[in-house]
């Protein structure tokens, strides 16, 4: 289901009382554009219909989604140099620390579990931005033209980082004051008199499978070593206090080599995985996007790897979008699988984050009798005739969890 709210587009088809999936949409762009609104708001449709056919959700989930031009709302414009254009970032609307498991799950998850006394939830459950400026693709259009990004596609990918397909693993330097170093989430919580307690480095349950590809050793056991940094559950009397106090003293610590080891292993290629607790075969991992140099805050780590996932049936979780490739011929492309664009891996990731996957085929699927031409040769003619890269597609939000003491 798909709700207006200011400046959005005109009502799309209701949804029947099956619906899981709504869509709280505000297109910015509906006076300059409104057939373009009307557009995304029925692929958000299209796209609810095919998440919902692939988990089983006990709860509706709310998505607050907005369509606008990112360069001068956010100032992510085209880079120039790299030809490349963000087009869409989504996130959890909230992380909600689990104490009893010592790590933070999305909202959406915890909806989905029945969790007994959990904090007051927000209004949404995942939070959305696409970027209006983007040359978009849509069903009724026709063929897609080799600079064109098909619009489903990039939905369907912000979608499932709202789920909470995404790491806790990333740059904090904003909150650490450390540059050039990843850590967990870094958890604060604030007394009633307005002090910050430093609660330590949270993993999302994401990092709860995530393993080093090399050795099997799971990221868990690095996170449970930087924990015994002795600054945690220090008290200091401002963020500017703790800043001090953790940057002169971090660096200084035992636990720092294990977040600059980190960094190392999440920009060497095919060195991360997510394996179930239950495995230790690491050719049954769904390797994570480590290729990356210098590390990429918000698209390192929270992605497949893009090599060995192009032409797959997990294509979706790849950080880049190849232009011109529709999302059903990236289904045909990595052999019709039978669940449509959630391939199997991504299934099960889905799966050991919480949520239940049902094995309902996909009714989104490519038409048998398409023509597919050669996809290397129309991705280089593409990037030749447009001076175009390919599109990526970032993470962009990112949620610092705060506590009232």
């Amino acid at each position: 289901m798909v709700k207006n709210r200011k400046r959005a587009a005109s009502t799309a088809a209701p949804a029947n009382n099956s619906d899981m999936f709504t869509v709280s949409f505000t297109c910015s762009v509906e006076n300059e554009n409104p057939e373009l609104c009307r557009k995304v708001k029925n692929a958000f449709y299209t796209a609810g219909q095919i998440i919902s056919s692939s988990i089983k959700l006990n709860t509706p989930l709310i998505v607050n989604a907005s369509l606008v031009n990112f360069c001068t709302t956010r100032g992510i414009c085209l880079d120039g140099p790299t030809g490349r254009l963000t087009l869409g970032g989504a996130g959890p609307s909230r992380l909600i620390p689990i104490e009893k498991d010592q790590r933070v799950y999305p909202q959406s998850i915890l909806k989905q579990l029945n969790k007994e006394n959990h904090p007051e939830y927000s209004p949404y459950d995942i939070n959305a931005l696409f970027n209006s400026e983007g040359n978009y693709w849509f069903e009724e259009d026709g063929p897609i033209k080799p600079n064109q990004s098909d619009f489903l596609f990039v939905i369907l990918h912000e979608l499932i980082h709202g789920l909470g397909f995404c790491s806790g693993w990333d740059d904090h330097s904003d909150m650490l004051g450390i540059q050039n170093i990843i850590t967990p989430t870094p958890l604060f919580l604030t007394t009633i008199t307005g002090q910050v307690i430093f609660g330590g480095f949270r993993e999302f349950i994401f990092d709860k499978f995530m393993v080093l590809l090399s050795d099997g050793t799971r990221i868990s056991n690095l996170t449970e070593e930087l924990n015994k940094f002795s600054g945690v559950g220090t008290t200091h009397n401002s963020m500017d206090d703790f800043l001090n106090y953790f940057m002169n003293t971090f660096p200084s610590s035992p636990e720092y080599q294990i977040v600059q080891k980190m960094m190392n292993i999440s920009t060497t290629p095919k060195s991360l995985g997510i394996l179930p607790l239950n495995k230790t075969d690491i050719k049954d991992a769904f390797i994570l996007e480590t290729s990356l140099s210098p590390f990429l805050p918000k698209s390192s780590i929270s992605h497949c790897d893009y090599i060995t996932y192009t032409k797959s049936s997990d294509f979706l979780m790849r950080y880049l979008q190849d232009p011109g490739i529709s999302l059903k011929r990236s289904i045909r492309l990595g052999g019709n699988y039978l669940n449509g664009p959630i391939g199997p891996k991504l299934a099960e990731t889905l799966s050991l984050i919480g949520y239940q996957i049902q094995n309902l085929p996909n009714t989104f699927k490519p038409n048998p009798n398409e023509i597919v031409v050669d996809d290397e040769i129309n991705i280089a003619s593409s990037l030749k005739a447009f001076n175009l890269n390919y599109l990526i597609i970032k993470f962009l939000f990112f949620y610092y969890i705060m506590m009232d003491f």
